[in-house]
């Protein structure tokens, strides 16, 4: 039965000239947000599947990782059933496609829409900063780590809390309305700071490992990915701007959410990306053997000699002992008499253990400083 409310039928907003108002349509945005979401959680979801593989039957030692990143996993899938949820109240359509009606039901969902949104990243990032622990044991380094992830857990549960109390969207007001917009921008400037933090974070560790330039690269590159959601989150911050600009905050608040699951989904997809150089070594070893390296990421070569780090040449408390040899017995003349040389062996001292650097006992590898080995993780 057709509603008699002449209202019934209005938009909130005046159309433009020329413009007829469909209150059911499906629009691009819409379209936008659920084809992103397809993609980018298809692959963030077959990259965790790799990645909990990878620790449970490859590397055999589950970290607290894994646990933070499936709950970021999950909760992106919240956020996108609540949006999709959304639709049909005037999520994605433009205000003058919006009734009264609508809009209260929006309303409604927008502070589970906040919520979802607002956890995912956390915990992403979360999970970094666990994997960071692994780099060193330096306390230095891991009071940054701990100081990172409070200042994480707290806005994450400041901002929860306004969002369940004075800025409740449900409140209807305009103070809860300002209070929304306020925590919006705030929320995506400590996203992007936090981000730049955790990028930064492991760099001076890193140059400190006692292992090849090339290595210390691959490390740092790594875990970059874990934080590739800082590009996302960049782009992000205009499509937030325009949100609390424009009173058409039905259409841009999905615009921006369309860079949210990009934050979200590259989040989850690059951080377990990171871990899956052990999966790619057992099940792939061509990718290394045809570019002469070996199982532990280092050349073939026997005759190449390994040279001593910058933290095992500048710090020295611990020996590593390497065979230089081809592993072919060498003969040379020395009056008449034969002397036989089997091996020739290199010495490194190091000083990384009472300096709280981490030294890699095989061969350099970055399995050994990515996998978990402390005590507080539990092995399979």
């Amino acid at each position: 039965m057709a509603s008699t409310d002449p209202t019934a039928w209005v938009g909130l907003m005046p159309p433009p000239p020329g413009v007829t108002p469909d209150f059911h349509h499906t629009t691009s945005v819409q379209l936008r947000f659920i084809t992103v979401f397809a993609v980018t959680y298809a692959l963030a979801t077959i990259a965790l599947i790799l990645r909990l593989y990878t620790r449970a039957f490859v590397v055999k030692s589950v970290g607290f990782d894994e646990p933070l990143l499936v709950s970021a996993w999950a909760v992106t899938l919240a956020f996108f059933i609540v949006s999709v949820n959304a639709m049909p109240a005037g999520f994605g359509r433009n205000m003058y496609e919006v009734t009264q009606l609508q809009i209260v039901g929006y309303l409604e969902r927008l502070l589970s829409l906040a919520l979802t949104y607002l956890w995912p990243p956390t915990l992403t990032k979360l999970s970094i900063l666990v994997l960071y622990w692994r780099i060193s044991p330096n306390k230095v380094f891991r009071i940054c780590i701990v100081i990172t992830a409070v200042v994480l857990i707290g806005y994450s549960v400041t901002f929860s809390a306004l969002f369940a109390g004075p800025c409740n969207p449900n409140l209807g007001t305009p103070e809860s309305a300002l209070c929304l917009n306020n925590i919006a921008v705030a929320q995506a400037v400590l996203n992007i700071v936090t981000d730049g933090v955790i990028i930064l974070l492991p760099l001076p560790t890193i140059h400190g490992l006692n292992m090849g330039l090339k290595q210390r690269i691959t490390v740092g590159l790594i875990l970059g990915l874990g934080s590739a959601a800082c590009i996302a989150s960049i782009i992000r911050v205009a499509y937030v701007r325009a949100m609390v600009t424009n009173p058409d905050f039905t259409f841009t608040q999905c615009s921006a959410a369309v860079w949210s699951l990009l934050e979200m989904n590259l989040g989850i997809l690059c951080n377990s990306l990171a871990a899956l150089k052990p999966f790619v070594r057992q099940h792939m070893p061509n990718l290394f053997s045809s570019n002469g390296w070996g199982s532990g990421g280092r050349k073939t070569d026997d005759n190449y000699p390994s040279k001593l780090s910058k933290g095992s040449r500048g710090w020295g408390h611990a020996y590593q002992l390497h065979s230089i040899g081809n592993g072919k017995t060498e003969q040379a003349a020395v009056n008449d008499d034969v002397v036989v040389v089997n091996h020739q062996f290199s010495v490194e001292y190091n000083n990384s253990q009472k300096n709280g650097a981490m030294t890699t006992t095989s061969g350099g590898s970055t399995d050994s400083i990515l996998a978990p080995q402390y005590p507080a993780h539990k092995p399979l």
